[in-house]
């Protein structure tokens, strides 16, 4: 089992904190002598904060870095480790992210005693996403980013019910929901693909994730342009670029074409002038207002809509509303006879001058709504001056403006 875990009395005792800049220098070194195409250095930035800079110039085409495989914390890692010790004990099984998150914890307790401690201790002691929010400032976001930081929270809980049946059997093993918070979100923030085969131990569900320390400094931009993959010839992660970055530049990389609300609910930021940020509609309001202007034939709607998943992506963006909300408008909008054609929608043609106007009744009515709705959360703001604000609470401020922002552009493209 383990001398360390054997002579535990506490296990998530995390003693992890805000990294300086001597940590990450302490991390880069001991790297140093393993990662290849060492063009990047750990840097404090004034506008993101600790990030990478190159040390000359990166033209695209470039592998901006390369993580051997011994330095990736992935499912071997941990079947490997004291915690796998206990997966292979138990007769419960848990998916990757949770079992990563025991060894996470695991290993913060054991500090320098732990191959990983120099990594570990750099990792960010909390985070900016909404599940770290207080209740007071988890009101201040609109009610569709309150709704699924709501069911994050859940879904937390759950994984966390999950663990502590799995710890049961392990008198010397205890996490508390504050831990398992802080490593959840660690994996969640910093986790890469990473393809690996199944285990008898580890659920299939999310099992392509690891770690790589060092290449979780880079900072996301959305004109970051890169390919991600692990090199079998080199048994290394590597990241290229196709972007050019000149000498001191920080380097960038993408996260993904996320809009502000996934950014916040998944990194805890949000970017200003996102070109991906979209506001979302929820279906069942959409035909609250089909059903409150009394048109017929709603559940046969419904049908159609749900069993051919056209109530999929239901946005509105600075481009207007999404092809799906017109489409589910003009099946709700829809009389009997034009309900039989309803697949004449995939043509984008207009199915008639009375489906036409109803169609754009429904949608002044939503963006209307939903305005009043984000507008009715600003007043609850503690003070409309920024600086006396908190970072979550300018984070909320920031998040519902781009919000209102997005709306009223789309209001004003019906006109």
């Amino acid at each position: 089992m383990g001398r360390t875990l054997r002579n535990r009395k506490r296990i998530g005792k995390r003693v992890a904190h805000s990294a300086s800049s001597d940590e990450l220098i302490g991390l880069f070194k001991w790297l140093k002598m393993k990662v290849r195409n060492q063009k990047l250095r750990p840097t404090m930035f004034h506008d993101t904060g600790r990030g990478l800079m190159t040390k000359r110039p990166i033209y695209p085409g470039d592998v901006i870095i390369a993580i051997p495989k011994s330095f990736l914390i992935t499912m071997d890692t941990v079947l490997k480790s004291e915690v796998g010790f206990l997966l292979k004990r138990s007769h419960l099984k848990l998916n990757l992210q949770q079992a990563m998150s025991i060894f996470l914890i695991t290993e913060s307790e054991k500090q320098e005693e732990s191959v990983w401690w120099r990594y570990i201790k750099v990792l960010p002691e909390t985070f900016d996403t909404p599940a770290f929010w207080k209740s007071s400032d988890l009101c201040l976001l609109s009610k569709n980013v309150y709704k699924k930081t709501f069911a994050a929270l859940n879904d937390l809980q759950t994984f966390y019910d999950e663990i502590i049946l799995f710890l049961s059997s392990s008198k010397e093993v205890t996490i508390t929901f504050n831990e398992f918070r802080w490593a959840w979100y660690c994996i969640n923030s910093r986790s890469i693909y990473y393809d690996c085969d199944s285990s008898p131990y580890i659920t299939d569900t999310n099992k392509n994730i690891a770690l790589a320390p060092f290449l979780d400094l880079l900072n996301h931009s959305t004109t970051a342009e890169v390919e991600a993959a692990f090199n079998m010839n080199n048994n290394c992660f590597e990241i290229k670029t196709y972007n050019s970055f000149r000498k001191y530049d920080q380097v960038f990389i993408s996260y993904g074409a996320h809009s502000n609300t996934h950014l916040l609910m998944e990194y805890g930021f949000i970017l200003p002038d996102n070109p991906h940020d979209v506001y979302e509609i929820d279906y069942d309001e959409i035909v609250k207002v089909a059903q409150n202007l009394n048109l017929q034939y709603i559940d046969k709607k419904k049908r159609v809509i749900e069993e051919n998943a056209i109530n999929r992506k239901l946005v509105c963006s600075k481009e207007g509303m999404s092809w799906s909300i017109h489409a589910v408008l003009k099946i709700l909008a829809m009389d009997f006879t034009e309900l039989k054609s309803w697949k004449l929608i995939f043509k984008d043609d207009t199915i008639s001058v009375t489906n036409q106007k109803a169609v754009k009744n429904m949608s002044q009515i939503i963006l209307q709504q939903e305005l009043l709705e984000i507008r009715s959360v600003f007043v609850k703001f503690p003070s409309k001056d920024k600086s006396r604000l908190t970072r979550h609470q300018n984070l909320a401020l920031d998040l519902l403006t781009i919000e209102e922002n997005i709306l009223q552009q789309s209001i004003k493209l019906l006109q």
